[in-house]
């Protein structure tokens, strides 16, 4: 029997390994081979050694210096063997037939191209439920994640299904714990606009009295800190939606965020909770995600539904009548002043421009590639900032301009953005579709210009004289406002762009709006 080969075909993971020792160790694939294997330790997230030694105890029977080996080599026979409980080779097979007509070692496809495609390992792990309720957007590997650290939370492998009857009394008695009970829904909770939102409202509603309660259609990992707010329900667990609703009780307002969250507007209005329902999304959007239905039986159910900014209410109103119209308030995201320090620092007297959000078509992070690029020819000095998550698209298209030469920062997420919008020159929106980026807000509170595409923005109409829009095949005209706001930005108009942001940071004012288009808020 052969030892393990060097790579392991997929199954030997060096990080893996060593968080499960007390130390780091050089070697840790000859600590494995020489200690590891013995101890029960497992060489990677898809390879339990326990698992493997107890359901085939002739193991060894071939001379195989560690389980490893053995399901290796036989493996690589064709001998299909579960190295995981978790793992079906069968139930792989039979979930994906182009991985069984294609003759490949099942365990083997799972383990080096399977999990980062989002396929399942069997039918006990689902891991389009997982990477929804659990991972950021741009997380993959939902297994591993699952057993390196998932399993070890308490996180659920697949949805567990309950009765209207179980959800309504799991809803009760979460309510019966609270004052003043009031409901938020949202469609998930990633790190991004809307629910960011729901977490601050939630926040303002609990200093004024109320408890909130979450329920959600999909999680993320917002929810950890919405738990620490209030109960959470996340409808992808399992919960049955109409059970809920019947548990929390009639007269509990309901706060939902997002046409995506829809049928909680609905399930709530149903049940007889007084609801609103906030339209975040721009009409095309709606119209590709074939959300117009929900929003209409939503409405048609009895809840009252809100836009955001006029535009959208303009283009909903032969489908929806005429809309109410709030625009969301803003609360600012915290930033110490050593945050400030550093990116004045990372400035260095240079000009720097920022864009922000998920980096992908939508935001048109190639647009604001090219803008940067166009804008460093001509100042060559100047830096860039991308906030926010590289996606598989985007990464490609960053590397290359890297590549390129152009001075390109990619910090990823981070809670400390005002800082660098603060140090920025101007903000560059690109995206080809937003409802209203709270990112432009963001910066444009620090007093930071902006230049934006005239695309799809809700925000158009609205905050026009906190930056200039250009038309949207206007390449040069973009960069040359952009350079022109590097040049003549002063101290006096970053502080009277502030002054004119100010109702837009009003948090206080948009609960009340809210909550005044709700009967019986209290």
């Amino acid at each position: 029997m052969t030892a393990v080969a060097p790579d392991c075909q997929g199954f030997f993971d060096a990080d893996h390994y060593q968080r499960q020792l007390a130390a780091p160790v050089p070697d840790p694939l000859g600590h494995f081979r020489a200690q590891g294997d013995r101890r029960g330790l497992d060489p990677s997230p898809y390879f339990s050694t326990r698992h493997y030694k107890a359901l085939y105890p002739e193991w060894q029977a071939g001379g195989a210096p560690t389980a490893l080996d053995d399901f290796l080599a036989r493996d690589g026979a064709g001998q299909w063997r579960s190295p995981h409980p978790l793992f079906d080779p069968a139930a792989y097979l039979r979930l994906y037939p182009d991985v069984a007509a294609a003759g490949l070692s099942p365990a083997g496809h799972f383990a080096r191209h399977g999990d980062s495609e989002g396929r399942n390992p069997s039918d006990r792990f689902d891991a389009r439920f997982y990477r929804q309720r659990y991972l950021r957007l741009t997380d993959s590997c939902a297994f591993a994640h699952y057993i390196a650290a998932g399993l070890a939370a308490g996180h659920l492998p697949k949805p567990d299904p309950r009765s209207a009857a179980q959800s309504a009394g799991a809803a009760a008695q979460a309510v019966a714990r609270l004052s003043r009970p009031i409901l938020l829904g949202v469609h998930d909770a990633q790190e991004a606009g809307t629910p960011l939102l729901v977490r601050d409202m939630a926040t303002l509603l609990m200093k004024r009295g109320h408890a909130p309660l979450f329920v959600l259609r999909d999680g993320g990992p917002l929810v950890p800190e919405l738990g620490r707010l209030g109960p959470v329900f996340v409808l992808a667990d399992g919960w049955d939606a109409a059970g809920l609703v019947t548990g929390i009780g009639p007269g509990v307002p309901a706060l939902v965020h997002s046409a995506e969250a829809a049928s909680i507007a609905r399930a709530t209005a149903q049940a007889g909770l007084p609801t609103a329902l906030m339209i975040h999304e721009m009409r095309g959007y709606l119209t590709a995600r074939g959300l117009l239905p929900d929003l209409i039986a939503a409405q048609s159910a009895g809840a009252r539904l809100i836009a955001s900014f006029p535009r959208m209410a303009t283009a909903l109103a032969p489908d929806l009548g005429p809309l109410a119209v709030e625009p969301p308030g803003a609360a600012l995201p915290p930033a110490p002043l050593s945050a400030f320090r550093r990116w004045h620092r990372l400035r260095a007297g240079r000009a720097l421009y920022v864009g922000a959000g998920l980096a992908d078509h939508r935001k048109g992070f190639d647009l604001f590639l090219q803008a940067a690029q166009g804008i460093h020819a001509q100042h060559a000095d100047a830096i860039f900032v991308w906030l926010g998550a590289m996606t598989a698209w985007s990464q490609p298209l960053a590397d290359q301009a890297m590549g390129d030469g152009l001075p390109l920062i990619l910090p990823g997420f981070v809670t400390d953005s005002l800082a660098c919008y603060a140090a920025a020159s101007a903000y560059l929106l690109t995206s080809r579709q937003d409802p209203g980026p709270t990112t432009l807000i963001h910066a444009a509170a620090t007093g930071t210009p902006f230049v934006g595409y005239g695309a799809d923005i809700g925000l158009r109409g609205v905050v026009d004289p906190l930056g200039k829009f250009v038309a949207c095949d206007d390449r040069a005209g973009f960069v040359a406002a952009a350079l022109a706001f590097a040049r003549a930005e002063t101290p006096a108009t970053r502080r009277k762009r502030r002054a004119m942001l100010r109702p837009y940071l009003d948090m206080e004012r948009y609960l009340d709006a809210l909550l005044s288009l709700v009967p019986n808020p209290s």
